[in-house]
């Protein structure tokens, strides 16, 4: 959070007020990613099997990681917050396929981009 005010108080002093908000934009744009991404982990979670429910863990708890050591502690607490209200709320079963697919590939890019296998 610190860093976030310290940047935001050097974009005021060097850039126009449309790159702030373009900016801020960004920011929100990212969070909410983290966010909805969180969510799905959480949902594909609730719709797995009791053999794919371990699986899911393991790679949460790698995301969970990776999103702390690359965006830090506040940004992993939104993909653990998220993570949780999704592992929660109640889902519609017909969406689960979806749920375990986008979890699986966002999770598959995500260890690429780590280059991980």
């Amino acid at each position: 959070m610190k860093k976030l005010a310290l940047l935001m108080g050097i974009l005021l002093c060097c850039c126009p007020t449309n790159a702030i908000a373009q900016t801020m934009d960004e920011e929100e744009v990212f969070d909410n990613g983290i966010q909805q991404f969180g969510y799905v982990s959480g949902a594909a979670f609730q719709c797995a099997s009791s053999n794919q429910a371990v699986n899911i863990e393991r790679d949460v708890v790698r995301n969970f990681t990776r999103i702390t050591r690359l965006f830090g502690s506040d940004r992993a607490f939104l993909y653990a917050a998220a993570y949780g209200s999704g592992a929660t709320t109640a889902v519609d079963p017909s969406k689960c396929r979806q749920y375990m697919r986008q979890f699986q590939e966002s999770t598959r890019r995500n260890a690429l981009n780590q280059g991980e296998q």
